[in-house]
């Protein structure tokens, strides 16, 4: 595999977009094909899983994997934006209890219907739902489903202030978890910190931090922390193909399960593998395509020009 295709685990700061560190990465490498699998606010910090090279055929994968997160949440205060950069929308006197918060938090874990912010990358008929709150537009979000499986109360610092950590799906707003959860307790809330801990088993402390003060950051630093496609793949099936199997595969054509060596072995593992919706083939370990299985042939569905 070439060195340029893998995954970076990123400590993205406060106040820089993700944007930005793809975009950094991305001169710093001098490679096009650099993405992000999940958007950090501005605001928030933690790990941003970055995409380079064909490991961006992969994005998906990542983007599938739970999500970790701790936030403080303010009592009292709800705003344009769920969080502190926005303007103050409305008060309340009330301040939940430490009981009645911890209370509440059954009616946020498993599958939730929830409305994103207004200020967030969604798009609406192609515009970003941000650019139209900013226009001071009309912006109608339908509720969308998304699972928490787990939220915990982690610290009441005062009245005023409540720590969370939060486990959840891909598509979940934490910032619309303070808003739902202050109105469940009857006040307003908004939050204040967020940061992202986990993305699946990738850990903030694994991630590295880019000198945002360099204009130009030392590319094998950056390439010595690159994460082999490979590593990220393993939590999906793959089949095993021989070097005459994968060259096939590689130049889209199709193969029969009948003529593909280790497809048996593949088989008792997967009984159902006509059901599997994500699959992968390697050669040698290394990952070549995802696939398809129908009607007992393999076709390619995205080659890793690797």
């Amino acid at each position: 595999m070439k060195k340029n295709n893998g995954w970076l685990l990123i400590d993205k700061h406060i106040g820089v977009t993700s944007r930005d560190i793809v975009n950094i990465i991305s001169k710093c490498l001098k490679e096009k094909k650099v993405g992000h699998a999940g958007t950090l606010d501005p605001m928030a910090s933690g790990l941003l899983a970055v995409a380079v090279g064909e490991a961006t055929k992969s994005i998906f994968v990542m983007q599938n994997m739970p999500k970790v997160y701790e936030f403080k949440v303010r009592w009292g205060f709800s705003t344009t934006t769920d969080d502190m950069q926005g303007s103050v929308l409305s008060l309340s006197d009330v301040r939940p209890t430490k009981e009645e918060i911890i209370k509440s938090l059954p009616n946020f874990i498993g599958n939730v219907k929830q409305i994103p912010p207004n200020f967030s990358a969604i798009k609406i008929s192609g515009v970003r739902s941000y650019k139209l709150a900013r226009q001071n537009k009309e912006i109608d979000h339908k509720a969308r489903l998304v699972k928490i499986h787990y939220l915990k109360h982690k610290k009441y610092i005062n009245k005023n202030y409540s720590v969370f950590e939060v486990i959840c799906s891909k598509g979940t707003f934490v910032r619309s978890i303070a808003r739902d959860l202050g109105k469940k307790l009857k006040t307003e809330a908004h939050v204040v910190e967020l940061r992202r801990k986990y993305i699946g088993k990738f850990s903030v402390k694994n991630a590295i931090l880019l000198d945002l003060s360099q204009k130009l950051i030392h590319s094998p630093l950056i390439l010595k922390n690159l994460i082999p496609m490979g590593d990220i793949l393993k939590v999906l099936p793959s089949i095993k193909l021989t070097n005459d199997e994968g060259y096939k595969i590689k130049n889209g054509q199709k193969l029969s399960v009948n003529d593909v060596k280790y497809f048996n072995e593949f088989s008792k593992n997967y009984p159902n593998y006509n059901q599997i919706e994500n699959l992968y083939c390697c050669v040698n370990d290394v990952p070549i395509a995802f696939l398809k299985i129908e009607n007992n042939k393999i076709r390619p569905l995205k080659v890793f020009n690797v």
